[in-house]
C-alpha cells in the first residue's frame, strides 16, 4: 500500500515512516502542507495521513482538496488538540478515521492494518491508468462483492460533468484492458458494476 504522510514533527514523522516501512508499506513523507499542492493531482495514494496543524496549508484544507480531487480517497487525520470543531469538520469533509496526539505509533499501524485497503497497482499490468480510471476501480474495489450503482459511479467518478452510459462503458472497457484479470469486473444489467474478488 502506498501512503502519504504529512506530519511536521520531524522525529514523529521519521518514527511513523520507519514503522510503516518495516511493515512493508510504501511511505512518502512531508512536513509542510504546501509541499503537497504540486502532487495532489499527479500522485494517487491508497491512504493519506494528515496532521491538521502543519505549516502553510493545514491538514483540513488539504483534506478538502484531496476529497475534491479524489472523492474515494482514504484519509486519516492527526491532531494534537481536543478541538471538537476540527474533529467534526474532518468527518464532514470525508476522513475515515482520526487519531489524537500523543499516541503510540503501533496504534496508528493497527488502524491502518484494520482498514484492509488494497493497493490497486497489484491488479494492473501497467500503472498507466488515468485519475478517473483509478477512482472508478478503487470505488469498485472498496465495495467488492457489492453492486456499485450507476448513480454512485456518476456521483464519485464524474464530478465535473454528467455521465453517459456510453462514456461509462468506454471507461470500463479501458480499465479492463489494463487489468491482469479482465473478468473481475462484471456488469449487473440495469443496476451497476461489481468487482468479483
Amino acid at each position: 500500500m502506498k501512503i502519504l504522510l504529512l506530519e511536521d514533527n520531524i522525529s514523529l514523522n521519521k518514527a511513523i515512516t520507519k514503522v510503516l516501512t518495516l511493515s512493508s508499506y510504501s511511505v512518502d513523507s512531508f512536513t509542510d502542507g504546501a509541499d503537497l499542492l504540486p502532487i495532489l493531482d499527479n500522485h494517487l495514494y491508497s491512504l493519506y495521513i494528515l496532521d491538521i496543524n502543519v505549516p502553510n496549508i493545514s491538514g483540513l484544507k488539504l483534506l478538502k482538496l484531496i476529497k475534491e480531487s479524489n472523492p474515494a480517497a482514504n484519509v486519516i487525520m492527526i491532531t494534537s488538540n481536543n478541538d471538537l470543531n476540527s474533529l467534526t469538520l474532518s468527518y464532514e469533509l470525508g476522513c475515515i478515521d482520526f487519531i489524537k496526539k500523543p499516541f503510540f505509533i503501533e496504534e496508528l499501524k493497527i488502524k491502518i492494518d484494520k482498514l484492509n485497503i488494497q493497493d490497486i497497482d497489484i491488479y494492473f499490468k501497467e500503472n498507466n491508468y488515468t485519475k478517473k480510471e483509478y477512482i472508478l476501480f478503487k470505488l469498485l474495489l472498496d465495495n467488492r462483492q457489492n453492486i456499485v450503482s450507476y448513480s454512485k459511479i456518476e456521483d464519485i467518478v464524474y464530478t465535473e460533468k454528467n455521465m453517459s452510459m456510453d462514456s461509462l462503458r468506454a471507461m470500463i472497457k479501458r480499465v479492463k484492458s489494463k487489468l491482469k484479470n479482465k473478468d473481475i469486473i462484471k456488469n449487473i444489467q440495469g443496476r451497476g458494476y461489481i468487482i468479483d474478488l
